[in-house]
C-alpha cells in the first residue's frame, strides 16, 4: 500500500504550476459517459488503453527510477455511438488505413481481463477494430498526429440490464443484507431493552453487548491501571498515524484517477523534498508493528509474572482474543467489497468501475486469502482489500512473536542469544531479497503504475507487505517491551548500558544515510544489485524502527510532556478506540466516494484537501457507528461465548428475544 503523502504536503508550494494540460496528445481523454449511456438503452461506453509505436528508447525502462507517466500510453474513454457516427462516411479501405495492428510492449498496460471477461471479450470482438480506427482518426484530426497506436479495451459499460446481473453470486448480497439487518435489529432491540426493561433482563450478556448507551460509555471510559497510564498516549498516537494514512491513500487514489493535468503531479514529484518524504512513508506501518510487539511482550511478561505458568492454553487464548478483535469488522467489510455494486441499481461511473467493480472481481478470486490472513504474500500480484495486507502481516508476526516468547520463557538464560539471533535474521532476510531480486533500496514512486495501485511494484509485494521483511519492527517492539518490564519491576538502569547509549546517538546518522539519499535513485543510474545498494537498504529499512523504539523508551522513562498529555487526553483516547474500524473501512468508503467524482479531474491542493477532509470526517463518523454496532458488541459477545461458563444456548435464546422485541418496536 504505497502512498503519496509528499504530493499532498507540497501541492501548496507547487501552486504556481499550470492546471491546464500541456501534454499532446493528452494522456487522459474521456467522452461524457452519462450522455453516452443515456442516448439509448443499447449504448456502449468503453475505456481504452492506447499504445503509440515509438522508435526511441522508453526512459521508464532505465535502471534509474523514472517517476513520470508514459507519454506513449494513453487512457481514453470513448462512446461507441460517437465513433460509429465519426466513421460512417469512411469506406472500409479508409477505415482499414486507420487500423494499427497490435505490437509487443515490454510493460504491463492493463489489468488482466480474466477478472471481468464479460466487460471485455464480447466488445473486443464487436467493436475492437472500430475503436482502434476511431482513436487513430481522432489523434490525427484533433492533434495533427501522424503516429498511429494500437487500442486495447480495458472494460466497457453497457446499459443492458442483463449485464448487471452478478450470476451465481447474488447470495453474497443476500447474506450481507441479512447481516446488516441482524446487527441493526439487535442493536435497536438491545438498546430498547436496556432503557425500558427490568434489571434482570438488563443483565443479559447480549443486551449488555449491543446496548448503544453502554458501548458509548465504554468508548469514553478511562481505565486507571498502571499499565494503561504508562501507555495511554498510544491511543492518541494511533489517531495521528491513522489520519496520515488516510491522507496518503487519498493522494494515491487521487492520482489514480483520470487527470486533466498530469504534468502538474509530475512536477511535484520531481521535487527532491517530495522524494525524500515519500521514501519515509513506511515509518508509520513499521511503528505500528513496534507498538504491537511492545504491547504483546508487556502483557506476556505481566501474565507470566502473575501465574508463573505457560502452556498451549495461554497461546490459544491469546490467538482467539486477537481474532475476536479483528474478525467481525474485517470480515464485514471484506464481504462488503465482495458484494461490490450489488447494493446499487444504477451503473457506476468509469471511476467506480476501476475502483469498486475491479476490487470486487479481484476479491471474488483472491478473497479466500484475506479470510485466512495470507493475502500479504507475493504469490498473487493483484490484492483484494489492499489495506488488509497490514492485518495479515501483523497476524503472522503476532503468532511468530508468541512462539519466540515461549522459547524465551522456556530458556530464560538464552534470552539475549535468542533476541540477537532474531535481530540478525530480520536484517538478513529483506537485505538478501533486495540483492537477489535486484530491487531498489528505497520505496519507489512511479506515476506510470499508479493506475495499478502499486500491485506490480516488486518492492511492494516482496518487501513492504510481507511479514518476514517486517520482523525487525516486531522484534524491536519485543525488545522495548522487555526493557519496560525490566525498568519498571527489576530496577534496570539503561543509562549504564553502553549499547543503549550508542543506539541513542544513531538516529541522526541513520536519517542522513537512510531516507535523504533517496532522490539519487531518481537522478542517477545506480547499479543494482550491488553491495552499496544493499547496504543502503539496510540503513533505510531500519532507521524508522530505531527512531520509533527510542521514542517509546523515552516515553516510559520520563514524565509526559505537552505532546503526550495531548495524546493522552480523553478525546484522543476515545478517537483512538475507533482507529481499527476507521482503518478497515476507509478504503471501501474512499472507493465509493471517488465513484461520484467527475471522471476527468484537475488535481490541485484545494481539491485534495477537500477529498481528505471529507474522507476523515466520513471515516470517523462511520467508524463510530461500526464501533457501536459491530466492533464492541461482537467482541463482548464472542468473548463471553468463548470464555465464560454460561450455557451458550441461553445466549442464543436471548438473541432471538432481542430480535423479536426490536421487530415489534420497529413495527
Amino acid at each position: 500500500m504505497i502512498s503519496r503523502w509528499a504530493q499532498f504536503l507540497l501541492l501548496v508550494s507547487s501552486a504556481r504550476y499550470s492546471l491546464s494540460s500541456t501534454i499532446v496528445p493528452p494522456l487522459y481523454r474521456y467522452d461524457d459517459h452519462e450522455q453516452c449511456l443515456q442516448s439509448n438503452s443499447k449504448a456502449v461506453y468503453c475505456v481504452l488503453v492506447i499504445n503509440l509505436k515509438t522508435d526511441t528508447v522508453d526512459p521508464l525502462d532505465s535502471i534509474r527510477i523514472e517517476l513520470g507517466f508514459r507519454r506513449n500510453e494513453l487512457e481514453w474513454g470513448v462512446c461507441v455511438a460517437d465513433c460509429e457516427q465519426e466513421l460512417a462516411g469512411f469506406s472500409e479501405s479508409e477505415r482499414q488505413r486507420w487500423y494499427y495492428a497490435k505490437f509487443t510492449i515490454n510493460h504491463r498496460n492493463l489489468f488482466p481481463t480474466n477478472y471481468w471477461p464479460e466487460k471485455v471479450e464480447p466488445y473486443n470482438l464487436t467493436y475492437g477494430k472500430l475503436l482502434n480506427s476511431c482513436v487513430n482518426n481522432r489523434l490525427q484530426r484533433d492533434y495533427n498526429l501522424t503516429q498511429l497506436g494500437y487500442s486495447e479495451i480495458g472494460y466497457c459499460i453497457h446499459n443492458d440490464p442483463p449485464e448487471r446481473q452478478n450470476t451465481g453470486l447474488d447470495w453474497l448480497t443476500v447474506l450481507f443484507l441479512a447481516i446488516v439487518i441482524t446487527l441493526t435489529t439487535s442493536t435497536v432491540g438491545a438498546s430498547a431493552i436496556d432503557l425500558f426493561a427490568g434489571r434482570h433482563v438488563k443483565g443479559n450478556v447480549v443486551v449488555s453487548s449491543f446496548a448503544v448507551k453502554r458501548n458509548w460509555m465504554r468508548l469514553l471510559q478511562d481505565p486507571k491501571t498502571e499499565f494503561y497510564r504508562d501507555f495511554v498516549y498510544i491511543d492518541g498516537l494511533r489517531v495521528l498515524i491513522n489520519i496520515c494514512t488516510l491522507a496518503l491513500h487519498c493522494s494515491m487514489l487521487g492520482v489514480n484517477m483520470s487527470l486533466d493535468n498530469p504534468e502538474y503531479v509530475e512536477k511535484i514529484n520531481k521535487n527532491r523534498l517530495t522524494l525524500v518524504i515519500a521514501s519515509m512513508t513506511p515509518i508509520s506501518v513499521q511503528n505500528f508493528f513496534v507498538i504491537s510487539g511492545m504491547l504483546l511482550t508487556v502483557h506476556f511478561l505481566r501474565d507470566i509474572q502473575r501465574t508463573s505458568t505457560f502452556d498451549l492454553g495461554y497461546v490459544r487464548t491469546k490467538i482467539i482474543n486477537r481474532l475476536i478483535r479483528l474478525v467481525p469488522v474485517y470480515y464485514f467489510f471484506l464481504l462488503f467489497s465482495l458484494v461490490g455494486d450489488g447494493l446499487v441499481s444504477e451503473p457506476l461511473s468509469p471511476n467506480g468501475q476501476k475502483n469498486v467493480i475491479l476490487e470486487q472481481r479481484i476479491c471474488w478470486k483472491h478473497g479466500w486469502k484475506n479470510f485466512l490472513f495470507v493475502n500479504n504474500l507475493p504469490a498473487n500480484e493483484e490484492k483484494c482489500f489492499t489495506q488488509g495486507c497490514y492485518l495479515a502481516a501483523d497476524q503472522q508476526l503476532f503468532i511468530a512473536a508468541l512462539f519466540l516468547l515461549a522459547l524465551i520463557w522456556k530458556f530464560p538464560r538464552k534470552t539475549k542469544a535468542l533476541l540477537w539471533m532474531v535481530v540478525i535474521v530480520s536484517v538478513i532476510i529483506p537485505a538478501t531479497l533486495v540483492h537477489l531480486l535486484s530491487l531498489e533500496s528505497v520505496l519507489p514512486v512511479r506515476l506510470c503504475v499508479t493506475k495499478f495501485l502499486q500491485y506490480y511494484q516488486p518492492f511492494m509485494s516482496h518487501i513492504y507487505q510481507t511479514s518476514y521483511c517486517n520482523i525487525h519492527a516486531y522484534i524491536a517492539g519485543i525488545i522495548v517491551g522487555f526493557l519496560y518490564h525490566q525498568t519498571r519491576y527489576c530496577g534496570l538502569n539503561l543509562d549504564g548500558s553502553r549499547l543503549y547509549n550508542l543506539v541513542k546517538k544513531a538516529p541522526p546518522l541513520l536519517i542522513i544515510l537512510g531516507p535523504i539519499p533517496a532522490f539519487l535513485y531518481y537522478e542517477y543510474e545506480i547499479p543494482r544489485p550491488s553491495w552499496p545498494t544493499t547496504l543502503h537498504f539496510v540503513l533505510y529499512h531500519n532507521f524508522g524502527v530505531v527512531f520509533g523504539s527510542l521514542c517509546f523508551i523515552h516515553c516510559f522513562r520520563n514524565p509526559p510532556g505537552q505532546l503526550r498529555q495531548f495524546l493522552s487526553s480523553r478525546s484522543m483516547t476515545s478517537l483512538g478506540k475507533l482507529s481499527y474500524s476507521v482503518y478497515v473501512l476507509h478504503m471501501p468508503l474512499l472507493r465509493w466516494m471517488i465513484n461520484y467524482i467527475p471522471v476527468m479531474v484537475q488535481v490541485s491542493f484545494p481539491k485534495i484537501l477537500m477529498l481528505f477532509t471529507a474522507t476523515v470526517f466520513a471515516s470517523y463518523l462511520l467508524g463510530l457507528a461500526v464501533y457501536l454496532v459491530i466492533e464492541q458488541p461482537m467482541c463482548l459477545l464472542l468473548r463471553h461465548l468463548f470464555f465464560e461458563t454460561q450455557d451458550v444456548k441461553s445466549e442464543l435464546k436471548a438473541v432471538s428475544m432481542i430480535i423479536m422485541v426490536a421487530c415489534c418496536v420497529n413495527m
